[in-house]
């Protein structure tokens, strides 16, 4: 399926182009799922695409730059598990491809935009062994309406969650209510936890009273009370 497929993208390659798709199918095993790799490299050099491995950022999983320097980059946090970097990767794609329909005449995370997720992440989807069950159910599901972010959807996130190689974390949804708790070590807020509303939690600031919205799914650092 992935051969007849990338034969759509790049049909016949020079034995430069090899080499070059060859080296990205190297670079991209790292990061994504096995099924993915050689679609994912032919999309981006298809797209003549500049994909930067990033740091953690804690307000970004991925961003896209049109036009900077030699060309259109895509960034991708390196820390995140192969299928959540495989949704981000579509997600910045996505931004790309609706970059080259509309330009910057459309919402940024508009019905454009959405249409073109859906379009990228179908190829995807068809890949045999490409994605778990439970994955390729939620990212379906999500693919009715994207969001801004796939954090946005916690049922996705929770799903992509479970798939991290090292759990050394507890999210606030794991917490009972009235827990008390920081978001980092260098936190110096310390919240209690009220109630859940949709995506976010009314958490409350133990030391002056002020609410705040946090993600269900933020990582947080419990403290244990005597």
């Amino acid at each position: 399926m992935s051969q007849t497929y990338s034969s759509l993208i790049l049909g016949n390659i020079t034995p430069k182009q090899q080499e070059h798709k060859v080296s990205l199918q190297q670079a991209l095993k790292k990061y994504l799922p096995p099924a993915v790799v050689e679609l994912s490299a032919e999309l981006i050099m298809y797209y003549k695409l500049h994909l930067h491995i990033e740091v953690e950022r804690r307000d970004r999983y991925g961003d896209y730059h049109p036009h900077m320097g030699k060309g259109n980059m895509i960034t991708v946090n390196h820390n995140l598990n192969p299928y959540e970097f495989l949704v981000t990767f579509i997600h910045e794609l996505a931004h790309h491809t609706t970059f080259l329909k509309h330009g910057n005449k459309v919402d940024h995370h508009g019905a454009e935009w959405k249409s073109e997720f859906r379009n990228n992440m179908k190829p995807f989807l068809l890949l045999d062994g490409a994605l778990p069950d439970d994955v390729k159910l939620a990212v379906i599901k999500h693919m009715k309406s994207p969001k801004y972010s796939h954090s946005a959807d916690v049922n996705l996130t929770k799903i992509l969650m479970k798939y991290d190689k090292v759990k050394d974390y507890i999210t606030l949804d794991e917490l009972p209510y009235g827990a008390l708790f920081k978001m980092s070590n260098r936190a110096k807020i310390v919240m209690k936890k009220l109630e859940k509303l949709r995506t976010y939690t009314m958490c409350i600031s133990v030391s002056d009273g002020k609410m705040y919205k946090v993600h269900t799914l933020a990582k947080v650092i419990p403290i244990q009370t005597t």
